[in-house]
């Protein structure tokens, strides 16, 4: 039975992410924007350093969806290097589990894209999809908590 866990537990942030992103749908999941949950929490809240490879893949299928060019895996990268270099942000991940840090994270890539469609409708889907994502990330937090 312990076997079992451990490898359900190795599995599961590489198999939840890739469903996150397969279950793309317009209105509960916009783009696949919820397979950047595990994607942040496996790699600033829980670090595993066996996970970044699929962190990495994960924003790549992230700009396969949204149709943009490395901008999720730029926003990574960028992210993950600045988490890394300074320790500062260490203490701010410590804050209500991180939602700060996720939804600057989710909030500033969605305001960049937003800003570059330049309408009303990219806007008003942004803030639906920020609004997803962060209702998402709470839900994983309490889901965390409890295993």
């Amino acid at each position: 039975m312990k076997n079992l866990k451990q490898i359900f537990d190795t599995i599961f942030p590489f198999a939840i992410t890739i469903l996150l992103w397969r279950l793309a749908a317009p209105v509960l999941n916009p783009g696949g924007i919820l397979a950047a949950i595990p994607i942040f929490y496996y790699s600033f809240m829980r670090p595993r350093a066996e996970f970044l490879p699929m962190a990495i893949v994960g924003c790549l299928l992230l700009d396969y969806n949204f149709g943009t060019m490395l901008f999720w895996t730029g926003m990574f990268c960028a992210a993950y290097a600045v988490h890394y270099m300074q320790t500062i942000s260490r203490p701010m991940l410590l804050i209500h589990d991180g939602l700060a840090v996720f939804s600057m994270f989710i909030g500033g890539g969605l305001l960049i894209l937003s800003a570059w469609a330049f309408s009303f409708s990219a806007i008003f889907t942004a803030a639906w999809m920020f609004a997803v994502s962060a209702v998402g990330y709470l839900v994983w937090i309490k889901l965390a908590r409890k295993f």
